[in-house]
């Protein structure tokens, strides 16, 4: 009884925050039975603060093996699950700020204890995958469960919640290394974070030291991966590194024993301006608990003298052999001019201008020749529905043109158009929006690679136009 009283009064405090604290971010959260008993069903729910944003998102459940998820109340969505994962996908989300999809957690006779679920809402912003995570939750299977509940109604048993709770942190001082700290109720919590150089000007070295206290079970480092970066491990502190939806994890089923756990990374790139943004999170008492690490900008280190050279000796090659044919050519007319009239003095005259005006055309044509492999087009749509077509999207935009299709990422993406001017694929993605496609796109490729726009641009030296 004592028990349910504090989750209750906890689930109140909470929602008073949300109504004076809510910045308007898109967030998730879940309504979880605490105990499923095995072989029956029960219904639970994703609770989604999407703000203002709009158009195509995906939201996705993570369930142990032995557990389903059958749809209930899926908002518009499409649903499908498989493998273990629930997908739901829109491609345009409700128009409500907030949405609750209800599902129904259905669980083998053979499933028991501990187990997780995980959660994730992924969106477009700013032509940007954005991605918002429920921190995993703990559900008991077996003995100590509830009885059955009805799959078409809500549960009235306890929940976890699974909304963030806030921490506090240090303000962050010019000095380095970054220190993130705060208190929550039995443990104490500091992360540090060192940024140094790395082999070469595109690589640095991002080391992190874990102060867990008493933290037990399960624990995950992450920091968002900068967009057009990549990042391999270092030191993994025996967690599992991955990078995957725009994110550097570490992941502990259990935490080592230790009071401090060190991991780091290599993060790769062409330098821009921007922030290192991470966050520590935990399980403490069917809890979960995180700690945001402050942004911190990263450091610029001088630039490797290895691509200038490179670019020297590839425009000196192009002019050599140039030269080698305009000096041919003189000497083979000489021959003629010695044996014929002095009539043909002009046409010996008239050719090595020729072919001096030709060598002077040839850098000129190859420092084309080499911004043409970049090209932009617009993107209209990402789907992991394999029953979306390029046919099925030309007739509910009423495009008449070709539209292509490529898999990245699970996602099947269909785009539009190809130009070597950025400006005229920027104006495409107007017309195409005037046909109702409201998340229309430009994308950039180089060759058959993706890059991101502004790679592009610096390549192809052209501006940004909004």
């Amino acid at each position: 009884m004592i028990k349910y009283l504090f989750v209750t009064i906890n689930s109140i405090a909470l929602f008073f925050y949300s109504l004076f604290l809510d910045n308007g971010t898109v967030s998730i959260k879940g309504n979880f039975p605490t105990n499923i008993k095995p072989g029956t069903e029960v219904t639970a729910e994703l609770i989604v603060n999407k703000g203002t944003m709009g158009g195509f998102a995906k939201l996705q459940i993570e369930v142990p093996e032995g557990v389903s998820v059958k749809e209930s109340d899926s908002k518009g969505a499409t649903f499908s699950f498989a493998a273990g994962i629930g997908k739901w996908i829109w491609t345009g989300v409700p128009s409500d700020a907030e949405f609750t999809v209800k599902f129904i957690l259905v669980a083998d006779a053979s499933v028991s204890g501990t187990k997780q679920i995980a959660a994730k809402f992924s969106y477009i912003e700013n032509n940007n995958k954005q991605i918002v995570e429920m921190p995993p939750v703990e559900v008991i299977f077996g003995e100590g469960s509830t009885p059955v509940v009805n799959a078409s109604e809500p549960t009235t048993q306890p929940v976890v919640n699974t909304t963030p709770t806030v921490e506090t942190t240090t303000a962050k001082t010019e000095s380095t290394p970054t220190v993130s700290t705060g208190d929550e109720p039995n443990s104490r919590v500091t992360v540090v974070r060192t940024i140094s150089k790395g082999a070469t000007a595109n690589d640095w070295n991002i080391n992190l030291k874990i102060s867990k206290d008493g933290i037990k079970g399960f624990a995950r480092y992450s920091d968002l991966l900068p967009e057009g970066f990549t990042a391999k491990q270092d030191k993994v502190n025996g967690s599992s590194f991955s990078v995957a939806d725009g994110k550097i994890k570490f992941v502990w089923v259990n935490v080592p024993a230790e009071t401090e756990l060190e991991i780091s990374y290599v993060l790769s790139g062409t330098y821009k301006e921007m922030n290192l943004e991470g966050e520590f999170s935990y399980l403490e008492s069917n809890q979960s608990k995180f700690f945001k690490l402050q942004p911190e900008k990263l450091p610029r280190y001088e630039t490797p003298t290895e691509t200038p050279v490179a670019n020297t000796q590839t425009v000196a090659e192009t002019p050599v052999a140039n030269t080698q044919t305009v000096a041919e050519t003189p000497v083979a007319n000489t021959q003629t001019f010695a044996e014929t009239p002095v009539a043909n003095t002009k046409t010996v005259a008239e050719t090595p201008v020729a072919n001096t005006q030709t060598v002077a055309e040839t850098p000129v044509t190859e420092t084309t020749k080499s911004n043409s492999n970049v090209s932009y087009c617009v993107q209209i749509g990402a789907y992991t529905n394999a029953a979306v077509s390029s046919s099925k999207l030309a007739g509910i935009y009423h495009i008449s043109e070709k539209i292509r299709s490529e898999m990245a990422g699970g996602f099947t993406k269909f785009m539009v158009g190809k130009y070597g001017e950025y400006k005229s694929a920027r104006n495409h993605r107007e017309d195409v929006k005037g046909k109702g496609v409201n998340d229309a796109f430009v994308a950039a490729y180089n060759g058959p690679s993706r890059i991101t726009v502004q790679e592009a641009l610096m390549i192809s030296n052209q501006k940004w136009l909004q």
